[in-house]
């Protein structure tokens, strides 16, 4: 198994978590579960959300550990499964996990009611009528959930865009969840999270460990449900009840990287 040596490249592990003994246990863990969130942490960010690009690095450390004997790997995202197939270039054995959990390659893993079809219907109807009025605003129609975005009036007035962004949240979700986001605000038909998909997953593999990445809100749902075996690595500034930091996506980078040349070591 052709893997990177991080001790012959000392940058590698220069990561936070090179020398955390959760992240070194974890490493030689029989059964791995690596699961990464795509916007903010295996990607930056852009107006245009299909205008990003997956870190290279990040993307062959991951096709790297999905091949490893023991080892699962995912990217759990809340864009839906088509919209992250365009911009994340992972084939299987990668997981390609869409709608926080509500969606893989093989389509919707639940099947809504009339009653939450009728909530999207509704509630996508009112935000089209906010984004109407406001230029650099839009709706994102996706199977379970409906976004408000505000990232490209945010580039030209954040101010602007917070207000908008503030009046969005305040339309009446009539008891479903509504999740706050980076320049955003979503609205979603189901009760499924990020941390009930992890859970569900974690207990499905039989994994020993869990290494979770993310950088939003809606990761905090992963994190919170991970054990004291397992690995939560938040990316950037913000409060969070992720065990471990990161500064941003290049440093993503830096620990996959590293988790897959130890373990590929490891392994052989």
């Amino acid at each position: 198994m052709n893997t990177p040596d991080s001790s012959a490249d000392p940058a590698l592990s220069r990561h936070a978590l090179a020398s955390h003994p959760a992240f070194l246990a974890a490493v030689e863990s029989a059964r791995l579960l690596v699961v990464s969130d795509f916007d903010g942490t295996l990607a930056g960010f852009d107006p245009d959300p299909y205008a990003v690009r997956a870190h290279p690095d990040s993307v062959a450390a991951l096709r790297e550990l999905a091949e490893m004997p023991g080892t699962t790997v995912g990217v759990l995202s809340g864009r839906h499964v088509a919209g992250l197939q365009r911009v994340c270039p992972l084939p299987a054995p990668v997981m390609m996990v869409g709608s926080h959990g509500a969606e893989d390659r093989d389509g919707a893993t639940v099947e809504l009611t009339e009653a939450q079809h009728d909530f999207l219907f509704k509630i996508g109807a009112e935000l089209e009528a906010i984004a109407a009025q406001h230029p650099g605003t839009y709706v994102e129609n996706k199977p379970f959930q409906r976004v408000f975005h505000v990232a490209p009036l945010a580039a030209e007035d954040p101010d602007a865009a917070q207000e908008i962004l503030a009046r969005a949240h305040e339309v009446d979700a009539r008891g479903f969840p509504v999740t706050p986001g980076k320049n955003l605000v979503e609205f979603s038909a189901l009760e499924i999270t990020k941390g009930t998909w992890l859970q569900h997953e974690k207990q499905r593999v039989q994994a020993d460990a869990v290494v979770f990445i993310g950088d939003d809100a809606t990761d905090e749902h992963a994190f919170a449900v991970l054990g004291p075996d397992d690995v939560g690595i938040k990316v950037g500034a913000g409060d969070t009840c992720a065990g471990h930091r990161v500064t941003d996506i290049d440093e993503v980078a830096q620990v996959l990287q590293d988790l897959a040349a130890r373990r590929g070591r490891y392994l052989a």
